[in-house]
């Protein structure tokens, strides 16, 4: 007979309890209230499977309890027993006796530390906690018994959700079930873990051998730093105690990258790292097929308590065929199988528990993934590792070895009957080892890391609904900083645009070691529920959250929640808008994310100093105030240029002065990029990169602030020429609005300068060049030497003419030869950047 699932939840106080059924099918729910016999009588109906959230640790029991025939008190007891961290089951009342209901929990292999409050945020419903206190001393009201009934209803309706969402998991275990020849009631309560060492007829034997691991015969050792192999053979070491053992990692550097090996992986990676393919050079990403599971075949290491590790490799032929022939069913649900069951024999609570199975699936692979790094280094002259890890490796290359890497990527395969995918990458961008984003040559995405990981959410739901169930928050955020990474969109350009009010949720949680949560921690403070969604507010005296507890030495602590604005607006209900929120601080996070990518640093806020003054000061007078101050420092001298022949007043010098001049007057600075575009090469390895930016002077005693616009550009590789466009920005900014007086000037050094200006011989050939016989230039081109003649303009005002004249010979830059173009964008990026040298700091 077909069972009906029912999803059910208790609530239980002092006096009461109460329960809530729900059919999945009809939507009907049955409420029932201190009373064991309809319970019973409803339970014990032969049609029926029950499913919670969390259910296998708590609500199975305290139904248990009650099918026993436990009264009011028993039951308060049983409660109390499992919320002071007792196993459910062990519970002296119903210890012993059989459990004669079926049931399956929807929270298994879901992150322990989501709770459903979470989730409800996750998915997007309203986020609902009870109002009635869980110690109330007496029974119920009837309208505190009618507000739990709706709360607990709330809590089995966002359970039925999450069934939904999770319907695809459950298919897939059921699939392996009847692949097996189990119960659906048996397959379905299982975890992945369970069910994998259930199919595989694992039985659990004790072994004392963990530390017995021998490398592979078939192992290439030539190349593998000696240190590797060191660290590893501390598994021999009985001195070490295991808990000290397996926590120790390795850090190797190798050609400036660092290498961490420990006994659960290995990774590396260039930080603040990005390249795209070019004409001469490549961006590969080899990742190995199936690494563990065919290191656990090649090797023997499938867990000894499986009675035929042949039954291993079955699955695994199996699921290939059921892929090639379009089996999607078949395919997904032996994936369980397969990716569960290294990971299962590394938990002692479970049937294929080996450890020494373990730890040699992930040593070896680390040590055969090292081997095809090590061969890439050393043949491959011109080969960059960018991101190296437990089963892959990206790198650029040379075009012209891209033979020679391809000859290793077939002899390794070759030597360990392992099987390399490749992607084509066209960029990449990464902050580190485990925080990247890249577009491959298909188009295709793929960001990992909390900045990134949510990129393009709902396009991901709309192919997976459980996707959004572990995180849904800063959607708008990963989406500006991929955008800006990948294809130079400005962060505020994104957010911006996107008016569905989701994509800027937080859900904040305040975890069980924080007994409460308040808005704001003043003595005006309010308390809330421990999970909420929340936004930017514009509201500037709206407060931020906090948690809050008693420490272990008796001290309060107020704790602000990470990620949240500093003004707080809570709508746990769904009754905002976009127009209620205050964009401008995801637009900031979304930059200060980029730079975190990229590798720029700002200048940080000084705290304001107190002024003299009692009386809030004017806004203009305290700009006039900055000047002032900026114009009593004594400058020094404190660089020279050895190239060019002249001394200069430092950035570092320039930039704590002005950080000085703010806290003197109580202001602040803040500074953060509009626009960036490449705009053409100075030599080979060169780039001139042009940056807008977006400077505001803002008073934090009146709010009152001053926008100023402002470019920069910087010509080197890769980072160094935006940070140059950063700095050189900042310059310009600087001595354009601040500078000192003139007796004071830090430029009037009695150092022979060089000319400022290009040649006018110089000048008279990219005046010749304009009439090259070579195609029209382009749209694009016209625009990049407008931009970089108006960068030109901005930092060296007496080239004013010069532009002039560009502009009359090209007809109103209309007219002009494709060369000619791309040749005088060159020469006036050096004239960029000698006039930016030759500013005064």
């Amino acid at each position: 007979m077909r069972k009906i699932i029912y999803i059910y939840d208790f609530e239980v106080f002092k006096y009461d309890w109460l329960v809530v059924f729900k059919n999945t099918e009809t939507g009907e729910y049955t409420t029932l209230h201190n009373d064991n016999f309809k319970v019973k009588e409803f339970v014990y109906q032969k049609d029926i499977i029950l499913a919670g959230f969390n259910n296998k640790w708590y609500d199975d029991w305290i139904l248990q309890s009650i099918l026993c025939g436990a009264d009011n008190d028993i039951v308060k007891q049983h409660n109390d027993w499992i919320i002071d961290g007792n196993n459910p089951w062990g519970f002296p009342f119903i210890k012993g006796k059989r459990k004669e209901f079926d049931s399956f929990d929807i929270r298994d292999d879901l992150p322990i530390s989501l709770s459903l409050k979470e989730i409800e945020g996750n998915m997007g419903l309203n986020i609902v906690e009870s109002e009635i206190p869980f110690d109330i001393d007496r029974k119920l009201t009837d309208d505190e018994l009618l507000k739990t009934f709706f709360y607990c209803k709330h809590d089995v309706n966002a359970t039925d959700k999450l069934l939904k969402r999770r319907k695809s998991y459950f298919e897939s275990k059921l699939t392996v079930g009847k692949l097996k020849g189990l119960p659906k009631t048996e397959s379905i309560k299982y975890t992945n873990a369970k069910l994998a060492a259930r199919y595989l007829e694992a039985k659990l034997v004790e072994r004392e051998d963990e530390r017995e691991y021998e490398y592979p015969g078939k192992l290439n050792k030539e190349l593998i730093p000696k240190e590797i192999f060191d660290f590893f053979d501390k598994m021999k070491d009985e001195s070490i105690p295991d808990e000290k053992l397996f926590k120790q990692k390795l850090k190797l550097e190798i050609d400036g990258c660092e290498y961490v090996y420990g006994f659960g992986g290995v990774h590396a990676g260039l930080n603040n790292y990005r390249e795209e393919t070019t004409k001469d050079r490549e961006i590969v990403n080899w990742d190995v097929s199936s690494l563990y599971p065919n290191i656990m075949i090649n090797y023997g290491y499938v867990s000894r308590n499986v009675p035929d590790p042949m039954v291993f490799k079955d699955v695994v032929d199996t699921r290939l065929k059921a892929k090639k022939s379009g089996d999607k069913v078949t395919s997904k649900s032996l994936k369980l199988v397969i990716n569960t069951t290294y990971g299962a024999s590394l938990n002692k609570f479970n049937n294929l528990y080996d450890p020494l199975m373990g730890r040699s699936v992930c040593i070896t692979g680390q040590l055969v993934l090292t081997d095809l790094a090590m061969r890439l280094k050393k043949e491959c002259s011109s080969l960059t590792i960018i991101n190296f890890n437990t089963d892959g490796v990206m790198f650029s290359v040379d075009k012209v070895e891209l033979d020679i890497a391809y000859k290793i990527y077939h002899d390794w395969q070759n030597y360990y009957n392992l099987e390399l995918e490749e992607d084509k990458i066209k960029k990449v961008v990464q902050k580190d080892v485990n925080n990247y984003c890249m577009i491959d040559d298909n188009g295709k995405i793929k960001a990992k890391g909390g900045y990134v990981a949510n990129y393009e959410m709902n396009k991901a739901v709309e192919k997976d609904p459980s996707a959004l169930i572990n995180n849904n928050s800063l959607n708008v955020v990963a989406d500006a900083v991929v955008n800006n990474l990948l294809y130079n969109i400005p962060v505020k350009e994104t957010i911006e645009k996107c008016n569905n009010i989701l994509d800027f949720q937080i859900i904040a949680k305040t975890g069980r070691t924080y007994q409460k949560t308040y808005l704001g921690k003043d003595e005006n403070k309010i308390e809330i529920q421990k999970v909420n969604r929340v936004y930017a507010s514009k509201d500037k005296k709206a407060k931020t959250i906090y948690k809050y507890k008693v420490d272990d030495k008796g001290k309060e602590r107020f704790d602000k929640i990470a990620n949240l604005p500093l003004h707080c607006v809570i709508d746990n209900e769904n009754k905002l808008t976009v127009e209620d929120i205050d964009k401008k601080f995801y637009i900031n996070m979304a930059q200060k994310r980029v730079d975190d990518f990229l590798g720029i640093k700002k200048p940080k806020k000084g705290r304001k100093k107190k002024m003299a003054t009692t009386k809030k000061s004017n806004f203009n007078e305290k700009l006039m105030q900055l000047q002032k101050v900026m114009g009593e420092f004594t400058w020094e001298k404190d660089g020279i240029n050895r190239h060019q022949s002249y001394k200069y007043v430092t950035e570092k010098q320039y930039k704590n002065n002005f950080k000085k001049a703010l806290q003197e007057v109580g202001l602040l600075w803040s500074m953060e990029e509009t626009k960036h575009e490449f705009i053409g090469k100075i030599s080979e390895n060169m780039h001139l990169i042009l940056v807008d930016f977006k400077g505001t002077l803002s008073d934090p005693e009146t709010e009152e602030f001053k926008e100023y616009t402002f470019s920069g550009s910087g010509a080197d590789t890769g980072d160094k020429a935006l940070y140059k466009a950063y700095t050189g920005g900042l310059k310009y900014f600087l001595a354009s609005n601040f500078l000192v007086a003139e007796d004071n000037d830090p430029e009037n050094d009695g150092v022979e300068e060089k000319p400022k200006h290009v040649a006018p011989e110089k000048r008279e050939e990219i005046k010749e060049g304009l009439i090259d016989k070579d195609g029209k230039a382009s749209k694009m081109q016209i625009n990049s030497l407008k931009k970089a003649l108006k960068m030109l303009r901005e930092v060296d005002p007496e080239e004013e003419t010069f532009i002039a004249k560009i502009a009359e010979k090209t007809d109103g830059f209309t007219n002009i030869k494709k060369k000619a173009c791309e040749d005088l964008i060159l020469k006036i990026s050096e004239m960029i950047e000698k006039a930016q040298n030759d500013l005064p700091f």
